[in-house]
């Protein structure tokens, strides 16, 4: 029931204070509507009580100052109305042994208090339908209340009223007028809210544009004061993240610096050793090492360049990663576009392109890639022959420096960085990169580019800041 209500309720705080504002005015319109309903009903209700009380006293006078016989009878019908029939007769409509309920009683003081000349005189209040009438005349009245009053020579003059307690229609104008005051009014709320929460559309913008690759452009501080702190605080966190990751990157390339002269110098001394053998493991360990530098470097970086965004052919790209592996003599085969348009950055893809392919073709003996177009998407393929992925690990080998094989033996190489690299270098290019075992056996990697006409280059490298956060935390 929870998760429904979540589901239901509007993620926006614009749209919240919307369903607030309406659900507030919508109460404030029933109430009023009601207090209004009790109030007219109430005027009219005490209105007609006052204009009958003064009719039956007007009435009887009219009647009683008339000759009796058809004179009288005659007065009496003259001055009918269509909501009060009035006839004279020498007995009362009201039986004498009518019961007396809450209603009538309540009628007949009502009608004593308005009119105090009623109260000297003897009259009956009824109404039909609680038997204030015999059985041969209850059908007639049915439904309708009934008075008489006695006069002086002993006759009666009787009333009866079918409008008399009736509901007051609905006036449709007035709900009409509310309704049309409450969409105005959420209208004008909502011009207001889009207003005033335009400052956290902007924080949320600048958030997702977040990149260490570009020059970073402080938030504007405005709004209300929440969202100003909000804006100083995400303002102040860019520069931090930004200074820590320049000065993480200053200092590994630093030690890298300082690493590549004593590596040098050692090669140098391994050439005057006479064992060939041993020259050859120094030169591997320490070709192994100058790799694992150039790896962590490109790690930290993130796919993070000063070189330019544009359009690339990305077939071109692959071609010449998968030439290069077939000079070596490993088995690979290329197949599918051959012009792959896309936004990016040269260096940056065939790093992450050559890392996905050298893979396959390191752990799976053999590599199949293929480029296709989806919709506005170039998707590449890259399929081997290897044991494939537990899982379980699907995940897990896109962390830095994990590595499924544990033996770190030259035989292998590497260091852990390739795939979370690749997946650096694809997230900053507003890419994806998803790993599935094959059923016949082995892993397919598939990456997937928008096309360059699809491309917008605002995007690219939203992903970045995230990532370079937990390297920068990890170095």
């Amino acid at each position: 029931m929870r998760k429904l209500v979540e589901r239901l309720t509007p993620d926006t705080v614009a749209s919240r204070a919307i369903m607030v504002l309406v659900a507030a005015l919508l109460a404030f319109h029933l109430l009023g509507f009601w207090a209004y309903r009790v109030g007219v009903e109430s005027l009219a209700t005490a209105a007609r009580d006052r204009g009958l009380a003064e009719h039956i006293v007007s009435i009887k006078r009219a009647i009683a100052g008339a000759p009796a016989g058809q004179e009288r009878d005659r007065v009496a019908h003259d001055l009918s109305s269509a909501s009060l029939e009035v006839h004279w007769s020498k007995v009362s409509l009201v039986l004498g042994t009518a019961p007396m309920t809450e209603r009538t009683t309540t009628m007949e003081a009502r009608l004593k208090e308005l009119a105090p000349e009623l109260a000297a005189e003897s009259f009956r209040v009824g109404f039909a339908d609680d038997g204030a009438l015999g059985a041969a005349n209850a059908d007639a009245y049915r439904h309708m209340m009934l008075i008489s009053v006695r006069l002086d020579d002993g006759s009666w003059v009787n009333f009866s009223s079918s409008a008399l307690g009736a509901n007051q229609i609905v006036d449709w104008s007035v709900i009409a007028v509310t309704i049309c005051f409450g969409v105005g009014i959420v209208i004008v709320a909502l011009l207001l809210l889009r207003w005033a929460t335009r400052p956290l559309r902007d924080l949320a913008l600048a958030a997702e544009r977040f990149s260490l690759d570009q020059t970073p452009q402080p938030l504007p501080e405005n709004g209300p004061i929440e969202v100003r702190r909000a804006a100083r605080a995400f303002n102040t966190m860019r520069e931090r993240i930004q200074r820590l990751v320049t000065e993480r990157m200053q200092a590994m390339a630093a030690v890298s610096h300082d690493l590549r002269t004593p590596i040098t110098r050692l090669r140098l001394r391994s050439e005057l050793l006479d064992d060939d053998a041993t020259r050859d493991l120094i030169d591997a360990d320490l070709g192994e090492m100058e790799a694992m530098i150039d790896s962590t470097l490109e790690y930290l970086r993130g796919g993070a360049s000063s070189e330019a965004i544009r359009p690339i052919d990305l077939a071109s790209v692959i071609e010449t990663i998968v030439d290069d592996h077939l000079d070596q003599g490993h088995r690979i085969a290329l197949v599918g576009l051959t012009t792959a348009p896309v936004l990016g950055r040269v260096l940056s893809l065939k790093r992450a392109f050559s890392n996905v392919i050298s893979n396959a073709v390191k752990y799976g003996h053999a590599a199949n890639v293929m480029i296709a177009e989806s919709g506005d998407q170039i998707v590449i393929t890259v399929e081997d022959e290897g044991p494939g992925i537990p899982p379980s690990d699907m995940e897990r080998v896109f962390h830095p420096f994990v590595r499924l094989e544990e033996s770190r033996g030259r035989e292998t190489g590497g260091t852990g960085l390739g795939l979370t690299i690749a997946a650096s270098v694809i997230d900053a290019h507003g890419g994806l990169i998803k790993l599935a075992n094959r059923a016949e056996g082995g892993l397919c990697v598939t990456v997937s580019l928008l096309k360059a006409s699809q491309s917008r280059t605002a995007t690219v490298g939203h992903a970045e800041a995230d990532r370079q956060t937990r390297l920068a935390a990890l170095s």
